[in-house]
This record gives structure tokens, sequence and C-alpha cells, in this order.
């Protein structure tokens, strides 16, 4: 079996979705020992598991530079395919490259942002969705999605459901950990107790401007006072306004991308996470918060239900919304475990992978 595999993901910080797919890259490789599978990039990057079965197409085309990734997608990784005579080839970042259709097909949707919340999306973005999403949802033979939530809106919206549910799983890392394990953690980044916590990509969809003017509201008003705000995530897009909104002042503090070995012991120092985004399609942070044991707020949205179960504290992502939340949370006693966090794994969520990826190589061989 030969599968093709979108490396976009994998490029720079293991955030989200680079993280969803290098856990189940590691997963089916152990699942499919005699596969063959083909990365596709424009730029390097580090595969998800070293062996020789595993192979780096790297485009050294001028193109490679200077088209923007979706359209390298579009317009070059076709071309890479097609010299690898692949049997399965996966979406693993929404979109599909241009391939003889003798290749199945799967690909993961993971948010319907571009007509859920347009506006948050960079112009490239959403004008990507626009032009290709409707045409690579048609030709997908094997459509999946990270949540039971992302795929009722995939059926309400455009008329067909997912064909998997494959959801992200939180690592066995993320349990509550030990005093001396956090202080050496808030030692390495300057942190002290007590702080509010957000992780999150820089970007509008977050809600994160609108998490600090609250936050710097409260302490206003005589809330919070001994508090900071600990923001966890790299810069993202339309950030400007949110960047010097951090900089006004030293209750806020900005950590940037924090390596995965770090997090928990975060979580665990923080009295209260939250996490007010406007629109998501799974919701990883939430589901690591509450395993670590921090009492959780996020926005009361279907998918992010689907992750914090009866566990969270739900709100409505405006300013009275996540100011009554922090009010509420800390007001609750802690909660020391998170139960859901083992209701799925990687593994699981790769064997579905591999069930639809020998389902389509039969088909593939009957026609």
């Amino acid at each position: 079996m030969k599968i093709g595999i979108d490396g976009r993901a994998l490029l720079g910080s293991r955030t989200g979705v680079g993280r969803y797919v290098y856990e189940l890259c590691r997963e089916i490789d152990l699942l499919l020992p005699s596969a063959q599978f083909y990365v596709y990039s424009p730029l390097p990057l580090e595969l998800p598991v070293i062996s020789d079965r595993w192979t780096l197409r790297l485009d050294d085309s001028i193109f490679a530079k200077w088209l923007k990734p979706v359209l390298w997608l579009k317009f070059r990784c076709g071309y890479l395919c097609k010299q690898d005579n692949l049997n399965v080839f996966w979406g693993a970042a929404t979109f599909l490259p241009d391939l003889s259709l003798a290749v199945r097909t799967v690909v993961t949707i993971y948010d319907l942002n571009f007509v859920i919340a347009p506006k948050t999306m960079s112009f490239t973005h959403r004008w990507a969705f626009k032009l290709f999403f409707v045409k690579n949802l048609a030709r997908a033979n094997i459509v999946l999605a990270i949540s039971m939530g992302t795929s009722e809106r995939l059926l309400k919206i455009f008329g067909r459901r997912a064909d998997v549910i494959v959801c992200p799983s939180v690592n066995p890392s993320f349990v509550r950990q030990r005093e001396d394990v956090i202080k050496s953690v808030m030692k390495k980044y300057s942190l002290d107790r007590p702080y509010l916590l957000a992780v999150a990509t820089w970007e509008p969809r977050k809600n994160l401007e609108l998490l600090i003017l609250t936050f710097l509201e409260m302490k206003n008003q005589g809330h919070l006072n001994s508090y900071k705000l600990v923001l966890v995530g790299g810069r993202g897009w339309k950030d400007q306004r949110l960047s010097a909104l951090s900089r006004k002042t030293d209750q806020i503090i900005s950590l940037g991308f924090v390596p995965e070995e770090c997090l928990p012991a975060i979580y665990t120092g923080a009295d209260i996470f939250i996490f007010p985004s406007i629109y998501e399609g799974f919701g990883m942070p939430v589901a690591e918060a509450l395993a670590c044991g921090t009492t959780t707020i996020t926005s009361d949205t279907p998918e992010l239900r689907e992750v914090g179960g009866n566990d969270a504290i739900y709100i409505e992502p405006t300013l009275e919304g996540i100011r009554r939340g922090i009010l509420d949370g800390l007001g609750q006693p802690l909660k020391h475990n998170f139960i859901a966090q083992a209701t799925h794994s990687w593994e699981d969520g790769a064997r579905s992978m591999v069930t639809a990826f020998t389902e389509l190589i039969g088909t593939q061989i009957k026609s």
C-alpha cells in the first residue's frame, strides 16, 4: 500500500492540526507495517516517523518558495504525487491536490470556520475555502471529521455527513502535576501564582482580545487583584491590536509557543483555564486543561460541549459571559482528574483511518 500525505500541517511548531497529524501518522505507521508513506511538502520538515518506509517528497522547484501553501498543493503537489503511483492520498489539511481518479482520497475536515466566522480568517485562507472546499468535498472518497459537531454542521450546510469521526486525543502526559514539577516549570518561565491561563494561537477566532479587556476591567473593579493573565500560544494573523494590548500592562504575561512537555505543569498551576473561542471544530486545549484537573471555562457551542461534557463551565463568548465565567470558576471546588480523557485515543483514531484506507484499496482493486 502506498499512502500519500499532505505534509503542510507538519511545518513549524507542532500545535493544533500539526500535532493531530503527527500523532495519527505515528499510530498509522504501527498499524500498517508494510505500507509505504510519502509526505509532500513545499518546505523542509521533520517526518513523524524515521524509517525507510517514510519518504519526504520535497518540492525543490522555484514555485515552492513563492506560491501560497494552498496554491502549492493545488498546482504542484499533484505533479509530485504522479511519480509515486499512490493508492491513497490523505488530505490532512482539508484540501486535495489534483490527482488521478485511480488514487483514492481521504480528507479531514477540522471546522467550518469559513462559513461560521469567515471574518476571523486570513484573506488567503478564506478565499481558498470558497474556491476549493465544495469541490474537494465532492472529490473525497471518504470524509473524516474531528468531532460529531463538525460532522453535523457539514451535513446541515453541505449535505454530507462525515464517514468517520476521528477525535483528537489527550496525550498521557496531561495529568495533574506534582508541586515540585509545577515550581520547576514556573521558574523556567518566570511565572508566579495566582494566574489565569489561556492557550491559543493569536488569531481573532480565539477571542483573546476580549478576554484581556474583560480581565483588565475586572481588575479595575477590584476583582482579581492578585491575579495575572498568562497567554500561551504563538502569533497568528490579524493580531496587531491584541499584541499592542498585551504589551500595555505587566498584568498580561505572553509566553509564546510552549513545548508540550511543559504544558501540563502550566495548566496545573493555573487557578482557571479560559477558552472563550467564537467557534471551534473541537477544542483540544479544553480537553488538556480538564485532564490536568484545572477549572475550565469555555464557550457554549456543541463542539466544545462535546469535549468538556459536564466538567467545564460554559459561557457566552462576550465580555459579560467571560466575566461571569471567571467569577463562577473561582468559586468552584478543584477537580483533580478528568475521567473523559480515556474515551478515545490516538490509536483508536488511527485504527478507524486504517480501516478506511484498506477499504478504499479493496475498492480500487475491484475497479
